[in-house]
């Protein structure tokens, strides 16, 4: 009986550092969301713009390309040149992204190595413990 108010109080202090442990990992994989939240809005807002930019000045460039041509036997070979090019850039670009998203990196690449150096603590004590016992 003499054991039982010390095992008490041995767990009670297991399960406050398990808690505090897991608020923190928890807080760590909150901080990590929010950075990748506002990166991923960033580079949106920046894709945007030069998306815009681009449709912009590749408008202005096809339609110069078209009337250069217009009064000439070309016209038809023009179009169809400039709407080719337009066809390879959006299958390169395709394929830019496609390899940009298989090639990303673990999400939450920092919390899960501190969950698994976590995970071998506790697994180095049980095996101490295990060991230290008759």
């Amino acid at each position: 009986m003499s054991e039982s108010p010390h095992l008490l109080r041995s767990l009670r202090a297991l399960a406050a550092t398990s808690v505090g442990i897991l608020r923190t990992r928890l807080e760590l994989v909150a901080i990590e969301l929010a950075e990748e939240k506002s990166r991923l809005m960033g580079m949106l807002l920046v894709a945007l713009a030069a998306l815009l930019c681009l449709t912009l000045g590749l408008m202005m460039f096809s339609l110069l390309v078209v009337v250069v041509f217009w009064d000439t036997e070309y016209r038809h070979l023009a179009i169809a040149l400039v709407g080719a090019a337009y066809l390879l850039v959006g299958l390169v670009m395709l394929l830019m992204v496609r390899r940009q998203a298989f090639g990303a990196p673990i999400a939450f690449e920092e919390t899960l190595a501190e969950l698994q150096r976590d995970r071998d603590m506790l697994a180095a004590v049980a095996d101490a413990e295990s060991r230290s016992r008759p």
